[in-house]
């Protein structure tokens, strides 16, 4: 059996892993590039037409860019997907199949089954143990532990042949160590007695850094959320399913619903465009000068976040939703894998696009 590495390796987004047996293959996510330049995973049309599923892990975009590419250059077999991703994606394939929550394995033909599980990085996010012809595979998608929002299914004690996992961040601490300096950070920033701004993802890593804020400074600092986070926060703050039991019984007014407009003093505000895409967005930093920013995740190509950083104006603190090297080895410890593959690290290269296991 062989892994064919499209994206996802050494590169800035653009994940995408085709797996082809003697008589089946599939894609494991179609992401496209995050530096800008939305380039397209690196498959041929043969494999397009060959593959027989298409398995997504969650909905942003460096995972599912190019599923509408896929279906259009001949990919007609199902989507695997979990509601919540369907629900955020703004390109819904026509053929998709929904993941029951109640049926975490999944038969789809004799000697071809898939095991799923949350994974903790935002709702929705699915890892998937495949097995096929005799040979198992595992792909982490982007998987966060210990997230203080998102449930995970912790993988544990499991087998494979292949496995794929997410490692994000080549440092050897672990996520708390990251969520501490992030608190540091903010604390430091509000300590001027102005108002802090959070560009985050529309889904993911906003919700997962409200909560883990509002217990740390409960009414000391208000946090307010734009239209978009607050949305997710009322969707999802009494669904148990892909959110921890504590967050259920939290109430919605915790946090609260912000215009975009009005900024006073000590409170947090979470705005939907992580890498300050919009010029709305940039003007109204422009015209808060006692505001801090802080940018918490990737600074990718096709927004001017890297500008404001650059600059001064924005600073940094890495928020843990993905896995350090050294939580990606700590998992390899805890399951029986025979090879292992990290992905979502620009700086980690394959010594080959091909792998065969």
């Amino acid at each position: 059996m062989q892994l064919y590495i499209a994206g996802g390796c050494g590169d800035e987004g653009r994940n995408c892993f085709y797996v082809e047996g003697d008589r089946h293959a599939f894609f494991l996510d179609a992401g496209s590039s995050t530096d800008g330049l939305d380039r397209l995973p690196d498959v041929s049309p043969e494999q397009i037409r060959s593959a027989e599923y298409l398995f997504i892990s969650h909905s942003h975009k460096d995972h599912t860019g190019a599923i509408e590419y896929l279906i259009k250059h001949g990919f007609d077999g199902p989507v695997l997907m979990s509601n919540q991703t369907y629900r955020q994606l703004s390109y819904k394939p026509e053929n998709t199949m929904i993941l029951d929550s109640t049926a975490p394995e999944l038969e789809l033909e004799p000697g071809f089954s898939v095991h799923w599980g949350r994974t903790g990085h935002c709702a929705g996010a699915v890892w998937f143990q495949i097995t096929m012809e005799g040979r198992t595979i595992f792909y982490s998608g982007d998987y966060r532990e210990n997230d203080t929002f998102y449930r995970c299914d912790r993988v544990r004690n499991m087998e494979a042949d292949m496995a794929i996992i997410d490692a994000a961040y080549s440092l050897k601490e672990r996520g708390a160590d990251l969520r501490r300096r992030v608190a540091e950070k903010a604390r430091e920033l509000l300590s001027s007695g102005g108002s802090l701004l959070m560009p985050v993802p529309h889904y993911g890593r906003g919700l997962s850094m409200g909560y883990y804020f509002y217990q740390l400074f409960k009414n000391e600092h208000p946090i307010y959320m734009d239209e978009k986070v607050y949305d997710n926060w009322i969707r999802l703050g009494h669904r148990k399913y892909f959110v921890h039991d504590e967050i259920t019984e939290q109430p919605y007014a915790i946090f609260r619903e912000w215009d975009k407009k009005t900024i006073e003093k000590g409170n947090i505000y979470f705005l939907a465009d992580a890498q300050l895409a919009r010029a709305s967005s940039r003007k109204l930093i422009e015209n808060h000068e006692d505001m801090a920013v802080l940018l918490t995740g990737s600074i990718h190509g096709y927004g001017r976040a890297k500008e404001f950083f650059s600059s001064g104006r924005a600073q940094f603190a890495l928020w843990p939703n993905h896995l350090s090297w050294q939580e990606m080895e700590d998992l390899q410890l805890r399951n029986k894998f025979g090879r292992v593959q990290p992905f979502h690290n620009r700086d980690v290269k394959p010594e080959s696009d091909t792998i065969v296991f």
